[in-house]
C-alpha cells in the first residue's frame, strides 16, 4: 500500500490573523453581553412588541394553513421559464415539421 502524503498548508497571513483576533474579540464581547438580566429584558421587549401588534394579528383558529399544499395552489410560472418552454416547444414543432416534410 502506498503511504498517504499530506500536503503542507500555507502559513496564515498577518491579515488573516488580525481579522481572526478581531472576530474573536467581537464574539467574546457578545458573549459577555448575554446575561440572565439581558435575556429577561429582551423577553420583556418581545412580549411588549407582541402586545403592541396584537391588533394586526390574524386569528389562526378560524383559518386552516399548511406549509405545503401538494401543489393545489401552484405559483405562477416566471417569465424566464415561460420563454424557455416556448423556445423548446418551437424547436419541437420545427423538428416535427422537418420529419414530416423531409
Amino acid at each position: 500500500m502506498a503511504k498517504r502524503q499530506t500536503k503542507k498548508l500555507a502559513d496564515v497571513s498577518a491579515k488573516t490573523l488580525k481579522t481572526r483576533e478581531k472576530l474573536k474579540r467581537k464574539l467574546e464581547s457578545i458573549d459577555k453581553s448575554v446575561t440572565p438580566q439581558a435575556l429577561k429584558q429582551k423577553i420583556a421587549e418581545i412580549h411588549r412588541w407582541i402586545s403592541r401588534n396584537a391588533v394586526d394579528r390574524i386569528p389562526l383558529r378560524s383559518k386552516t394553513i399548511a406549509l405545503f399544499d401538494c401543489n393545489q395552489n401552484v405559483a405562477e410560472t416566471s417569465l424566464k421559464v415561460r420563454k424557455i418552454a416556448e423556445s423548446i416547444q418551437a424547436s419541437n414543432v420545427i423538428r416535427k415539421e422537418g420529419l414530416v416534410n423531409g
